[in-house]
Formats: structure tokens, sequence, C-alpha cells
């Protein structure tokens, strides 16, 4: 309860003042939706730690809630995990496929760090969104078929 508290409570703090800079809109680098989006990923992470381990329990050695859950719970936790890809992929398209320039930097273990091409960049988020949008598909049908097993 605690851990999904806290992370929540992050989440909640980037959402409130992620998107408040004090040189004014023009000095932001994304569009407040992508700072809300970022944050709402992690108020909803920390209520499917809530819901996951407070409520229904915790896991079972197959990765599934416990038998025995209410089905509520599971519709509930698939929603919050449908809503964190969501905002996720939301994030990683914008960078890759939003308007305007990007400024990325490469770190390479034993070599440092220094800046990377808007290109490479983009594509790698490109490539991140668009597994993000599948596994989206993947997530549903296999929620669905877990929800239905369950009643």
């Amino acid at each position: 309860m605690a851990v999904g508290l806290a992370v929540s409570a992050m989440g909640a703090l980037i959402v409130l003042l992620g998107g408040r800079d004090p040189g004014g809109d023009a000095s932001l680098e994304a569009p407040r939706w992508v700072v809300a989006a970022a944050g709402l990923s992690f108020v909803l992470a920390g209520a499917a730690i809530i819901v996951g381990y407070a409520v229904a329990g915790g896991a079972a050695p197959d990765g599934d809630l416990p038998p025995g859950t209410p089905r509520w719970v599971r519709v509930t936790q698939s929603l919050l995990g449908l809503g964190i890809i969501v905002a996720l992929a939301a994030v990683g398209t914008w960078v890759a496929f939003g308007p305007g320039p990007r400024a990325f930097s490469v770190t390479l273990p034993f070599v440092g760090r220094g800046p990377g091409d808007e290109t490479v960049g983009r594509v790698a988020f490109g490539i991140g969104a668009v597994l993000m949008w599948i596994f989206l598909v993947v997530f549903v049908v296999v929620s669905v078929q877990r929800i239905r097993r369950n009643r």
C-alpha cells in the first residue's frame, strides 16, 4: 500500500508541477499533455500496485491475480494497465512523430555522454512507440481472456 501511494504521489507531482515552467510556455520542451501523460502513468502504476497487492493479495505463480479474485478487481487491474500502456505509448509517439526539433543524448559505458542524432533518436522512439501500441493490442486480448476464464 505504501509503495503504491508513493508511486502515485510522485506521478501526481509530475502532473501538477511538471508542466509549470518559470520561463513560460515558450520554454517548455514538450506540450503539457505529454507531461501529464508521463505523470499519469505513475499515478496509474501506483494504483495498480495497490489493487494488485493490497486488494487482490499479490500475483499467482503464473503472473495472474490469485484464483478467486473478484471480477471487479480483475477488470480494475486491466483498466489500470490499459491506461499505463496508452499513456506511455502516447509519450513515445509524441517524441518520435510530434512536431518540432528534438535533442537527444547518448551515454555509453566507459566512453561517456554526448549529443545524439535527432533522426536516430526519433527512429528509436518510433520503434518503441510502435511496439507499445502492438503491446496494447496483446494486453487487451490477454486481459479479456483472463477475465472471461475467471468468471
